[in-house]
Protein backbone atom coordinates (compact mmCIF):
# COMPACT_ATOMS: atom_id res chain seq x y z
CA UNK A 1 0.00 0.00 0.00
CA UNK A 2 1.08 3.46 -0.13
CA UNK A 3 1.32 4.30 3.47
CA UNK A 4 0.07 8.09 3.20
CA UNK A 5 -3.18 8.98 1.13
CA UNK A 6 -0.95 12.25 1.41
CA UNK A 7 1.00 11.71 -2.07
CA UNK A 8 -0.13 12.47 -5.94
CA UNK A 9 -3.73 10.51 -6.31
CA UNK A 10 -4.86 8.57 -3.27
CA UNK A 11 -7.26 6.02 -4.04
CA UNK A 12 -10.97 5.72 -3.91
CA UNK A 13 -13.23 2.62 -2.94
CA UNK A 14 -15.06 0.28 -5.06
CA UNK A 15 -17.51 1.40 -3.71
CA UNK A 16 -20.53 4.39 -4.94
CA UNK A 17 -17.54 7.29 -5.53
CA UNK A 18 -16.90 6.88 -9.09
CA UNK A 19 -16.18 10.48 -9.76
CA UNK A 20 -12.09 11.39 -9.73
CA UNK A 21 -10.20 14.26 -9.79
CA UNK A 22 -13.72 15.93 -10.84
CA UNK A 23 -15.13 19.16 -10.09
CA UNK A 24 -18.48 19.05 -10.58
CA UNK A 25 -20.39 21.99 -11.79
CA UNK A 26 -24.59 21.65 -11.70
CA UNK A 27 -27.06 18.55 -11.76
CA UNK A 28 -29.76 18.72 -13.89
CA UNK A 29 -28.78 21.37 -16.31
CA UNK A 30 -30.74 22.11 -19.51
CA UNK A 31 -29.88 19.87 -22.31
CA UNK A 32 -31.88 17.93 -25.01
CA UNK A 33 -31.17 14.25 -25.54
CA UNK A 34 -30.50 13.17 -29.61
CA UNK A 35 -32.44 10.70 -30.92
CA UNK A 36 -30.23 8.05 -31.19
CA UNK A 37 -31.94 4.65 -32.71
CA UNK A 38 -35.08 6.84 -32.66
CA UNK A 39 -38.21 6.10 -35.70
CA UNK A 40 -38.99 9.67 -35.12
CA UNK A 41 -38.60 12.21 -38.05
CA UNK A 42 -35.44 14.72 -37.22
CA UNK A 43 -37.29 18.20 -36.66
CA UNK A 44 -38.39 20.21 -39.97
CA UNK A 45 -41.25 21.28 -42.13
CA UNK A 46 -43.85 19.23 -43.36
CA UNK A 47 -42.90 17.31 -46.60
CA UNK A 48 -39.61 18.73 -46.42
CA UNK A 49 -36.70 16.67 -46.67
CA UNK A 50 -34.14 16.44 -43.63
CA UNK A 51 -31.25 18.35 -43.99
CA UNK A 52 -28.05 16.29 -45.14
CA UNK A 53 -25.61 18.29 -42.67
CA UNK A 54 -26.02 17.50 -38.90
CA UNK A 55 -28.71 19.42 -36.83
CA UNK A 56 -28.23 20.60 -33.63
CA UNK A 57 -30.10 18.66 -31.41
CA UNK A 58 -30.46 15.73 -33.40
CA UNK A 59 -29.24 13.05 -36.00
CA UNK A 60 -29.50 13.58 -39.74
CA UNK A 61 -31.54 10.55 -41.49
CA UNK A 62 -28.63 9.53 -42.84
CA UNK A 63 -27.34 9.41 -39.25
CA UNK A 64 -29.66 7.42 -38.02
CA UNK A 65 -30.10 5.37 -41.01
CA UNK A 66 -26.89 3.87 -40.28
CA UNK A 67 -27.13 3.78 -37.03
CA UNK A 68 -29.92 1.54 -37.44
CA UNK A 69 -28.74 -0.71 -40.21
CA UNK A 70 -26.04 -1.26 -37.61
CA UNK A 71 -28.08 -2.56 -34.65
CA UNK A 72 -30.12 -4.58 -37.17
CA UNK A 73 -26.75 -6.39 -38.87
CA UNK A 74 -26.12 -7.34 -35.05
CA UNK A 75 -29.19 -8.03 -34.00
CA UNK A 76 -29.75 -10.81 -37.36
CA UNK A 77 -26.21 -12.06 -37.45
CA UNK A 78 -24.03 -11.79 -34.46
CA UNK A 79 -23.46 -15.95 -33.37
CA UNK A 80 -24.99 -14.71 -29.84
CA UNK A 81 -28.02 -13.33 -28.47
CA UNK A 82 -27.65 -9.64 -27.80
CA UNK A 83 -29.06 -7.49 -25.05
CA UNK A 84 -30.60 -4.22 -27.20
CA UNK A 85 -30.19 -2.09 -23.99
CA UNK A 86 -26.63 -2.57 -24.00
CA UNK A 87 -26.08 -1.75 -27.04
CA UNK A 88 -27.36 1.39 -26.91
CA UNK A 89 -25.54 2.34 -23.86
CA UNK A 90 -22.69 1.02 -25.86
CA UNK A 91 -23.42 3.52 -28.28
CA UNK A 92 -23.60 6.39 -26.21
CA UNK A 93 -20.09 5.24 -24.74
CA UNK A 94 -18.24 4.92 -27.74
CA UNK A 95 -19.79 8.59 -28.58
CA UNK A 96 -18.17 9.91 -25.32
CA UNK A 97 -15.32 8.36 -25.64
CA UNK A 98 -14.59 9.71 -28.90
CA UNK A 99 -14.41 13.29 -27.51
CA UNK A 100 -10.98 11.91 -26.15
CA UNK A 101 -11.91 13.93 -22.96
CA UNK A 102 -10.80 11.72 -19.54
CA UNK A 103 -13.13 13.36 -17.73
CA UNK A 104 -16.39 13.23 -19.69
CA UNK A 105 -18.44 10.17 -19.10
CA UNK A 106 -21.37 8.41 -19.59
CA UNK A 107 -22.96 5.83 -16.59
CA UNK A 108 -25.70 3.59 -16.90
CA UNK A 109 -28.87 3.61 -14.50
CA UNK A 110 -27.07 1.80 -12.26
CA UNK A 111 -23.90 3.18 -12.46
CA UNK A 112 -25.75 6.68 -12.25
CA UNK A 113 -27.44 6.12 -8.81
CA UNK A 114 -23.74 5.33 -7.21
CA UNK A 115 -22.21 8.53 -8.71
CA UNK A 116 -24.94 10.71 -7.67
CA UNK A 117 -24.23 8.76 -4.26
CA UNK A 118 -20.64 9.88 -4.21
CA UNK A 119 -21.71 13.91 -4.40
CA UNK A 120 -23.70 13.24 -1.27
CA UNK A 121 -20.55 12.57 0.75
CA UNK A 122 -22.09 9.22 2.14
CA UNK A 123 -21.60 5.41 0.46
CA UNK A 124 -20.73 2.03 1.19
CA UNK A 125 -17.75 -0.25 0.54
CA UNK A 126 -14.09 -0.60 1.18
CA UNK A 127 -12.95 3.20 1.30
CA UNK A 128 -11.11 3.48 -1.87
CA UNK A 129 -12.07 5.99 -5.00
CA UNK A 130 -11.57 3.87 -8.24
CA UNK A 131 -11.87 4.74 -12.26
CA UNK A 132 -11.25 3.26 -15.48
CA UNK A 133 -8.14 4.11 -17.65
CA UNK A 134 -7.61 2.43 -20.23
CA UNK A 135 -9.89 -0.40 -19.67
CA UNK A 136 -8.62 -0.84 -16.54
CA UNK A 137 -9.96 -0.33 -13.23
CA UNK A 138 -7.22 2.00 -11.65
CA UNK A 139 -7.10 2.92 -7.42
CA UNK A 140 -7.52 6.57 -7.11
CA UNK A 141 -8.16 7.60 -3.83
CA UNK A 142 -7.80 5.73 -0.65
CA UNK A 143 -9.46 6.81 2.79
CA UNK A 144 -8.19 7.14 5.90
CA UNK A 145 -8.77 4.70 8.15
CA UNK A 146 -10.75 2.24 5.92
CA UNK A 147 -10.32 -1.13 4.90
CA UNK A 148 -8.50 -0.33 1.39
CA UNK A 149 -6.04 1.36 3.44
CA UNK A 150 -5.39 -1.03 5.97
CA UNK A 151 -5.10 -3.85 3.74
CA UNK A 152 -2.16 -1.66 1.93
CA UNK A 153 -4.09 -0.47 -1.62
CA UNK A 154 -1.87 2.12 -3.25
CA UNK A 155 -2.71 4.90 -5.43
CA UNK A 156 -2.28 3.99 -9.39
CA UNK A 157 -2.74 0.23 -8.34
CA UNK A 158 -4.67 -1.55 -11.24
CA UNK A 159 -7.62 -4.27 -9.98
CA UNK A 160 -7.46 -7.33 -12.06
CA UNK A 161 -9.71 -9.51 -10.22
CA UNK A 162 -11.79 -10.00 -7.36
CA UNK A 163 -12.50 -13.27 -5.02
CA UNK A 164 -11.20 -14.82 -8.61
CA UNK A 165 -13.28 -13.22 -10.94
CA UNK A 166 -11.56 -11.19 -13.04
CA UNK A 167 -12.37 -7.25 -13.99
CA UNK A 168 -10.58 -7.10 -17.49
CA UNK A 169 -13.10 -5.49 -19.89
CA UNK A 170 -16.11 -4.10 -17.32
CA UNK A 171 -17.37 -1.77 -17.07
CA UNK A 172 -16.63 0.61 -13.71
CA UNK A 173 -19.86 -0.18 -12.29
CA UNK A 174 -19.89 -3.87 -12.69
CA UNK A 175 -16.22 -4.37 -11.48
CA UNK A 176 -17.45 -2.00 -8.17
CA UNK A 177 -20.24 -4.38 -8.03
CA UNK A 178 -18.17 -7.24 -7.79
CA UNK A 179 -15.66 -5.73 -5.25
CA UNK A 180 -18.55 -4.48 -3.16
CA UNK A 181 -20.51 -7.12 -0.50
CA UNK A 182 -21.88 -6.82 2.90
CA UNK A 183 -20.16 -5.51 5.97
CA UNK A 184 -17.39 -8.12 7.04
CA UNK A 185 -17.04 -10.08 4.15
CA UNK A 186 -14.10 -10.73 2.52
CA UNK A 187 -12.81 -9.01 -0.97
CA UNK A 188 -9.10 -10.59 -2.11
CA UNK A 189 -7.59 -8.22 -4.36
CA UNK A 190 -5.54 -9.14 -7.38
CA UNK A 191 -3.31 -6.13 -7.89
CA UNK A 192 -0.94 -4.49 -10.35
CA UNK A 193 1.24 -2.16 -9.27
CA UNK A 194 3.89 -0.59 -11.32
CA UNK A 195 7.55 -1.34 -10.02
CA UNK A 196 6.20 -4.65 -8.60
CA UNK A 197 7.97 -8.17 -10.35
CA UNK A 198 4.39 -9.76 -10.24
CA UNK A 199 0.66 -9.52 -9.10
CA UNK A 200 -0.10 -8.56 -5.44
CA UNK A 201 -2.47 -10.39 -3.89
CA UNK A 202 -4.27 -8.39 -1.07
CA UNK A 203 -7.44 -9.39 1.02
CA UNK A 204 -9.83 -6.76 2.20
CA UNK A 205 -12.72 -6.86 4.82
CA UNK A 206 -15.79 -4.89 3.63
CA UNK A 207 -17.32 -2.40 5.66
CA UNK A 208 -19.45 0.30 5.90
CA UNK A 209 -17.42 3.85 4.87
CA UNK A 210 -18.77 6.75 7.06
CA UNK A 211 -17.27 9.69 4.47
CA UNK A 212 -15.48 11.98 6.90
CA UNK A 213 -15.26 14.99 4.21
CA UNK A 214 -14.54 17.92 6.90
CA UNK A 215 -12.60 17.67 10.54
CA UNK A 216 -10.99 20.28 12.80
CA UNK A 217 -8.84 20.92 16.26
CA UNK A 218 -6.37 23.96 17.66
CA UNK A 219 -3.16 23.27 18.91
CA UNK A 220 -2.51 24.58 22.80
CA UNK A 221 -0.12 27.23 20.40
CA UNK A 222 -4.12 29.04 18.87
CA UNK A 223 -3.27 27.12 15.53
CA UNK A 224 -6.46 25.50 13.92
CA UNK A 225 -6.38 22.83 11.54
CA UNK A 226 -9.29 22.24 9.11
CA UNK A 227 -9.23 19.50 7.21
CA UNK A 228 -11.51 19.22 3.94
CA UNK A 229 -11.32 16.07 1.71
CA UNK A 230 -13.46 16.14 -1.00
CA UNK A 231 -16.55 18.69 -1.60
CA UNK A 232 -19.45 17.26 -1.78
CA UNK A 233 -23.04 19.12 -1.48
CA UNK A 234 -23.06 19.11 2.37
CA UNK A 235 -19.26 20.46 2.83
CA UNK A 236 -20.45 24.15 2.88
CA UNK A 237 -22.43 23.73 5.80
CA UNK A 238 -19.87 20.97 7.42
CA UNK A 239 -16.83 23.68 7.23
CA UNK A 240 -19.18 26.65 8.98
CA UNK A 241 -20.15 24.49 11.47
CA UNK A 242 -16.36 23.23 12.14
CA UNK A 243 -14.98 26.94 11.93
CA UNK A 244 -17.34 28.27 14.30
CA UNK A 245 -16.07 25.88 16.86
CA UNK A 246 -12.91 26.56 15.76
CA UNK A 247 -13.54 30.08 16.39
CA UNK A 248 -15.12 29.60 20.18
CA UNK A 249 -11.49 28.34 21.56
CA UNK A 250 -9.76 31.51 20.26
CA UNK A 251 -7.96 30.21 17.29
CA UNK A 252 -5.59 32.64 16.29
CA UNK A 253 -4.60 31.29 12.98
CA UNK A 254 -5.85 28.61 10.43
CA UNK A 255 -4.09 25.99 8.18
CA UNK A 256 -6.69 24.98 5.92
CA UNK A 257 -5.45 21.22 4.83
CA UNK A 258 -6.51 20.20 1.24
CA UNK A 259 -3.86 17.26 0.70
CA UNK A 260 -5.47 14.68 -1.48
CA UNK A 261 -9.42 16.32 -2.23
CA UNK A 262 -9.48 15.29 -5.13
CA UNK A 263 -12.19 18.20 -5.74
CA UNK A 264 -16.22 18.15 -6.05
CA UNK A 265 -19.02 20.47 -6.47
CA UNK A 266 -18.59 23.86 -7.60
CA UNK A 267 -21.04 25.42 -6.06
CA UNK A 268 -19.75 23.48 -2.70
CA UNK A 269 -16.17 25.00 -3.07
CA UNK A 270 -17.40 28.96 -4.46
CA UNK A 271 -19.83 28.28 -0.91
CA UNK A 272 -16.62 27.60 0.86
CA UNK A 273 -14.06 30.27 -0.45
CA UNK A 274 -16.85 32.67 0.82
CA UNK A 275 -16.79 32.16 4.39
CA UNK A 276 -12.77 33.08 3.57
CA UNK A 277 -12.92 35.99 1.05
CA UNK A 278 -14.22 39.74 1.82
CA UNK A 279 -17.32 40.78 -0.36
CA UNK A 280 -16.74 41.53 -3.68
CA UNK A 281 -13.77 39.71 -4.48
CA UNK A 282 -13.22 37.34 -7.48
CA UNK A 283 -13.21 33.60 -5.76
CA UNK A 284 -12.83 31.90 -10.20
CA UNK A 285 -13.38 32.66 -13.54
CA UNK A 286 -14.94 30.54 -15.63
CA UNK A 287 -15.00 30.11 -19.42
CA UNK A 288 -17.36 28.18 -21.60
CA UNK A 289 -17.42 26.74 -24.94
CA UNK A 290 -17.77 30.04 -26.76
CA UNK A 291 -15.21 32.42 -24.77
CA UNK A 292 -17.80 33.94 -22.54
CA UNK A 293 -16.32 34.57 -19.20
CA UNK A 294 -18.41 34.29 -15.86
CA UNK A 295 -16.77 35.82 -12.70
CA UNK A 296 -17.69 34.15 -9.76
CA UNK A 297 -17.54 36.99 -6.29
CA UNK A 298 -17.73 36.68 -2.80
CA UNK A 299 -21.21 38.25 -1.88
CA UNK A 300 -22.12 38.95 2.09
CA UNK A 301 -21.32 42.42 3.90
CA UNK A 302 -18.91 44.57 3.03
CA UNK A 303 -15.44 43.68 4.16
CA UNK A 304 -16.50 40.06 5.51
CA UNK A 305 -13.17 37.95 5.99
CA UNK A 306 -11.64 36.57 8.75
CA UNK A 307 -9.43 38.04 11.45
CA UNK A 308 -7.05 35.58 11.55
CA UNK A 309 -3.99 34.67 8.95
CA UNK A 310 -4.99 31.57 6.57
CA UNK A 311 -2.37 28.86 5.23
CA UNK A 312 -3.39 26.44 2.83
CA UNK A 313 -1.78 22.46 2.72
CA UNK A 314 -1.58 21.05 -0.61
CA UNK A 315 -0.07 18.41 -2.48
CA UNK A 316 -0.19 16.51 -5.95
CA UNK A 317 -3.38 15.08 -4.51
CA UNK A 318 -5.20 18.53 -3.95
CA UNK A 319 -7.05 18.68 -7.48
CA UNK A 320 -10.01 20.53 -8.68
CA UNK A 321 -12.02 22.20 -6.64
CA UNK A 322 -9.16 22.16 -3.66
CA UNK A 323 -7.26 24.14 -6.65
CA UNK A 324 -9.76 26.30 -6.78
CA UNK A 325 -10.21 26.80 -3.03
CA UNK A 326 -6.46 27.29 -2.75
CA UNK A 327 -5.95 29.94 -5.80
CA UNK A 328 -8.84 31.68 -4.33
CA UNK A 329 -7.85 32.03 -1.02
CA UNK A 330 -4.17 32.98 -1.92
CA UNK A 331 -5.38 35.62 -4.79
CA UNK A 332 -8.09 37.19 -3.19
CA UNK A 333 -7.38 36.86 0.95
CA UNK A 334 -4.05 36.53 0.97
CA UNK A 335 -3.77 33.03 2.13
CA UNK A 336 -0.44 31.33 2.16
CA UNK A 337 0.28 28.04 -0.38
CA UNK A 338 2.82 25.42 1.63
CA UNK A 339 3.21 22.01 0.67
CA UNK A 340 3.93 20.44 -2.82
CA UNK A 341 2.72 21.53 -6.00
CA UNK A 342 -1.04 20.74 -7.16
CA UNK A 343 -2.82 18.17 -9.77
CA UNK A 344 -3.28 20.92 -12.12
CA UNK A 345 -7.01 20.35 -13.13
CA UNK A 346 -8.57 23.71 -14.80
CA UNK A 347 -12.36 21.96 -16.14
CA UNK A 348 -15.44 21.88 -15.01
CA UNK A 349 -17.65 18.93 -15.39
CA UNK A 350 -21.88 18.81 -15.75
CA UNK A 351 -24.06 16.09 -14.85
CA UNK A 352 -26.95 15.55 -17.02
CA UNK A 353 -29.08 13.18 -15.30
CA UNK A 354 -32.32 13.62 -16.77
CA UNK A 355 -32.12 14.44 -19.83
CA UNK A 356 -31.41 10.77 -21.32
CA UNK A 357 -34.82 10.35 -19.43
CA UNK A 358 -33.64 6.45 -18.45
CA UNK A 359 -31.87 7.20 -15.31
CA UNK A 360 -28.85 7.35 -17.20
CA UNK A 361 -26.67 10.14 -16.86
CA UNK A 362 -24.12 11.92 -18.54
CA UNK A 363 -21.32 13.85 -17.26
CA UNK A 364 -19.38 16.06 -19.76
CA UNK A 365 -16.89 18.63 -19.73
CA UNK A 366 -18.22 22.33 -20.37
CA UNK A 367 -16.11 24.93 -19.07
CA UNK A 368 -12.67 26.12 -17.91
CA UNK A 369 -12.21 27.83 -14.87
CA UNK A 370 -9.45 30.13 -13.85
CA UNK A 371 -7.78 31.83 -10.82
CA UNK A 372 -8.91 35.27 -10.07
CA UNK A 373 -6.18 36.78 -12.01
CA UNK A 374 -7.11 34.61 -15.36
CA UNK A 375 -4.18 32.52 -15.11
CA UNK A 376 -5.87 28.69 -16.29
CA UNK A 377 -3.55 25.78 -14.10
CA UNK A 378 -4.75 23.00 -16.46
CA UNK A 379 -1.79 20.57 -16.85
CA UNK A 380 0.78 22.63 -14.46
CA UNK A 381 -1.26 23.32 -11.48
CA UNK A 382 -0.97 25.72 -8.53
CA UNK A 383 3.08 25.90 -6.99
CA UNK A 384 2.83 26.63 -3.70
CA UNK A 385 4.67 29.95 -1.66
CA UNK A 386 6.89 27.54 0.30
CA UNK A 387 7.75 24.12 -1.04
CA UNK A 388 8.30 21.80 1.26
CA UNK A 389 8.02 17.69 0.28
CA UNK A 390 6.71 15.05 2.57
CA UNK A 391 9.41 12.25 4.61
CA UNK A 392 10.46 10.01 2.25
CA UNK A 393 8.47 6.81 4.31
CA UNK A 394 5.50 8.57 3.44
CA UNK A 395 5.67 6.47 -0.16
CA UNK A 396 6.23 3.00 1.24
CA UNK A 397 4.23 0.41 0.18
CA UNK A 398 2.75 -2.78 1.97
CA UNK A 399 5.74 -5.39 2.03
CA UNK A 400 4.24 -7.86 -0.57
CA UNK A 401 5.04 -10.75 1.99
CA UNK A 402 5.67 -13.42 -0.37
CA UNK A 403 9.19 -14.58 0.80
CA UNK A 404 11.61 -13.61 3.47
CA UNK A 405 13.54 -11.09 2.76
CA UNK A 406 17.63 -11.35 3.32
CA UNK A 407 20.70 -9.99 3.29
CA UNK A 408 22.19 -9.23 -0.54
CA UNK A 409 18.47 -9.25 -2.33
CA UNK A 410 17.69 -6.47 -4.08
CA UNK A 411 14.18 -5.20 -5.19
CA UNK A 412 11.14 -2.90 -4.33
CA UNK A 413 10.38 -5.05 -1.22
CA UNK A 414 13.84 -3.78 -0.16
CA UNK A 415 13.61 -0.84 -0.74
CA UNK A 416 10.55 -0.30 1.54
CA UNK A 417 11.64 -1.67 3.89
CA UNK A 418 14.69 0.75 4.07
CA UNK A 419 12.03 3.73 3.65
CA UNK A 420 9.68 1.83 6.66
CA UNK A 421 13.02 1.44 9.23
CA UNK A 422 13.44 5.37 8.27
CA UNK A 423 9.90 6.22 9.55
CA UNK A 424 10.42 4.33 12.67
CA UNK A 425 13.93 5.53 13.32
CA UNK A 426 16.11 3.43 12.33
CA UNK A 427 17.31 4.13 8.93
CA UNK A 428 19.41 1.85 7.52
CA UNK A 429 22.62 3.05 5.02
CA UNK A 430 21.05 3.27 2.09
CA UNK A 431 17.22 3.37 0.12
CA UNK A 432 18.61 2.06 -3.17
CA UNK A 433 16.47 -1.40 -3.08
CA UNK A 434 19.81 -3.39 -2.02
CA UNK A 435 19.68 -5.52 1.35
CA UNK A 436 23.18 -4.21 2.64
CA UNK A 437 25.02 -5.04 5.65
CA UNK A 438 23.66 -1.27 7.51
CA UNK A 439 20.34 -2.19 6.42
CA UNK A 440 20.64 -5.66 8.05
CA UNK A 441 21.84 -4.28 10.92
CA UNK A 442 18.94 -1.43 10.84
CA UNK A 443 16.14 -4.55 10.56
CA UNK A 444 18.10 -6.77 14.08
CA UNK A 445 17.84 -3.25 15.87
CA UNK A 446 14.11 -3.35 15.11
CA UNK A 447 14.08 -6.81 16.15
CA UNK A 448 15.59 -6.02 19.68
CA UNK A 449 13.65 -3.28 20.43
CA UNK A 450 10.27 -5.09 19.64
CA UNK A 451 11.95 -8.10 21.25
CA UNK A 452 11.41 -10.39 18.46
CA UNK A 453 13.85 -13.05 17.36
CA UNK A 454 17.16 -11.12 15.77
CA UNK A 455 17.80 -12.92 12.77
CA UNK A 456 18.46 -9.77 10.68
CA UNK A 457 15.81 -11.39 7.94
CA UNK A 458 12.47 -9.94 7.37
CA UNK A 459 10.03 -12.92 8.17
CA UNK A 460 6.08 -12.70 8.32
CA UNK A 461 6.29 -11.36 12.22
CA UNK A 462 9.01 -8.68 11.53
CA UNK A 463 6.73 -7.48 8.73
CA UNK A 464 3.72 -7.05 10.69
CA UNK A 465 5.68 -5.51 13.55
CA UNK A 466 7.29 -3.02 11.24
CA UNK A 467 4.26 -2.31 9.38
CA UNK A 468 2.44 -1.08 12.37
CA UNK A 469 4.94 0.69 13.64
CA UNK A 470 5.27 2.75 10.48
CA UNK A 471 0.87 3.09 10.91
CA UNK A 472 1.69 4.67 14.16
CA UNK A 473 4.63 6.94 12.53
CA UNK A 474 2.38 8.04 10.04
CA UNK A 475 -0.05 9.07 12.62
CA UNK A 476 2.55 11.44 14.42
CA UNK A 477 1.72 14.84 12.92
CA UNK A 478 5.58 15.58 14.73
CA UNK A 479 6.63 13.72 11.49
CA UNK A 480 4.71 15.32 9.01
CA UNK A 481 7.13 17.93 7.36
CA UNK A 482 4.44 19.43 5.30
CA UNK A 483 2.08 19.97 8.39
CA UNK A 484 5.03 21.33 10.93
CA UNK A 485 5.98 23.96 8.04
CA UNK A 486 2.44 25.05 7.46
CA UNK A 487 1.85 25.55 11.61
CA UNK A 488 5.32 27.34 11.91
CA UNK A 489 4.18 29.46 9.48
CA UNK A 490 1.07 30.43 10.66
CA UNK A 491 2.16 30.89 13.67
CA UNK A 492 4.70 33.19 12.50
CA UNK A 493 1.98 35.03 10.63
CA UNK A 494 -0.63 35.25 13.88
CA UNK A 495 2.14 36.50 15.84
CA UNK A 496 2.66 39.70 12.95
CA UNK A 497 -0.95 39.93 12.21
Amino acid sequence: MLFRGRTVLAIVAATALLACVVTIGALELAGKPNGLFSSSKPSGAPGENPPDEGTENGLTAAELNKLNKALGLIRDKFLNPVDRDKLVDGAIEGMVESLQDPYSSYFSEKEAEKFSESLQGAFTGIGAKLDLEDGRVVVERVMKGTPAERAGLRAGDALLAVNGQSLSGLSLGDAIAKIRGPKGTKAKLKVEREGAAGPLELELVRDRIAAETVSGDVGSDGVGRLRIAQFTFDTPQLVARQLSELEKVGMKALVIDVRDNPGGVVSSVEAVAELFIPSGRTIVIEEDAKGRRTTKKAGGDPGRGKEYPIVVLVNGGSASSSEILAGALKQSAGAVLIGSRTYGKGTVQVSYEDELGDGSLMKLTVMKWMLPDGTWIQGEGLKPDVVVDPPAFYSASLLSGDHVLMPDETGEDVRNLQLMLEGVGLPADRRDGYYSAGTEEAVRKFQRREKLTETGAVDAATANRLEQAVWQALEDPELDTQWQAAREKARSLAAAW
